[in-house]
């Protein structure tokens, strides 16, 4: 009897001990089993990458860059109004009393769409000053027959008929902004004032200039930035190292129709590039002279 009750204190102890060492290795084999669980997910993420179907989605669900900034205006001037399309007094004061002018069209080309935000004027109406309008276009890079409608100017009263009056219109297309004029009502394409200095379109229509959005169709335009202090920002052909690379300004006048426009690029996509060349071709210090 005095031996049995050490012997099962020990029993005791020993069960005890083998039951602490279970609840122990119990909860380290689920920890490993969690990491082990953890890094199996890690590792199919990592072989998902590798998924185009993953990777178009993930792309469509990260926010998207702004890669370019335009900023576009034009000028009619009175050749135009009085020789090109010929218009009669009594509608350019119909004009001047109910039309709306563009002071500027601002294009944030985004790699999935464009917006546009057009500034408008009513010449006179002052109590009504500058108006914004903004407008998102998602445009398809395969196919030109696509367009915004920015801004539209009637050339005369509404008569009563199915035919819409004459008009100016601003489209924005994928890759070119255009200024069209709707004569439908004035007879055949020939009879239409001002078809000799502007490029016969539709029927009824001129396109009076179509301005490209691309740098490589611009560099015929490329002109001194009055805005530039510097005075060599915008030099054509400029060197990354002493030229605005990301920036640049295009103006254009045709004296024959008494049409300009001008267009200032922010090249986003370049910027970093620039500044890169910016660093890398910094000018040379010159030596102090000797005494």
């Amino acid at each position: 009897m005095d031996i049995l009750w050490p012997a099962l204190g020990i029993a005791v102890i020993v069960v005890f001990v083998f039951y602490v060492l279970a609840q122990y290795w119990q909860r380290l084999l689920r920890q490993q089993a969690w990491t082990i669980g953890k890094l199996l997910d890690r590792v199919q993420s990592l072989e998902q990458m590798a998924d185009p179907v993953w990777r178009r989605r993930l792309s469509e669900a990260t926010p998207l860059p702004l890669e370019q900034v335009f900023t576009f205006s034009f000028n009619l001037g009175d050749r135009f109004w009085r020789e090109t399309i010929r218009m009669s007094e009594e509608d350019r004061r119909f004009i001047r009393e109910f039309g709306s002018f563009v002071g500027s069209v601002k294009l944030e080309r985004w790699r999935s769409h464009t917006v546009a935000t057009i500034t408008e004027v009513l010449p006179d109406r002052k109590s009504t000053g500058w108006q914004n309008r903004s407008l998102d276009f998602y445009s398809d890079a395969s196919t030109s027959s696509e367009a915004l409608s920015l801004w539209e100017l009637a050339l005369a009263r509404s008569r009563m008929s199915i035919e819409r009056p004459p008009s100016l219109e601003l489209l924005l297309r994928a890759n070119a902004i255009e200024l069209r004029g709707h004569f439908v009502g004035l007879g055949k394409r020939s009879e239409v004032p001002g078809s000799g200095p502007g490029a016969a379109a539709d029927a009824g229509d001129v396109i009076f200039f179509r301005v490209p959005l691309d740098s490589a169709s611009l560099a015929e335009f490329r002109s001194h930035d009055p805005a530039d202090p510097s005075g060599r920002g915008n030099a054509a052909h400029a060197h990354h190292g002493n030229g605005n690379s990301w920036q640049a300004f295009y103006f254009y006048r045709d004296e024959e129709t008494g049409i300009d426009w001008q267009l200032r690029l922010r090249d986003l996509s370049q910027k970093s590039e620039w500044e890169q060349w910016r660093i890398l071709d910094s000018p040379a210090i010159p030596l102090g002279t000797r005494e």
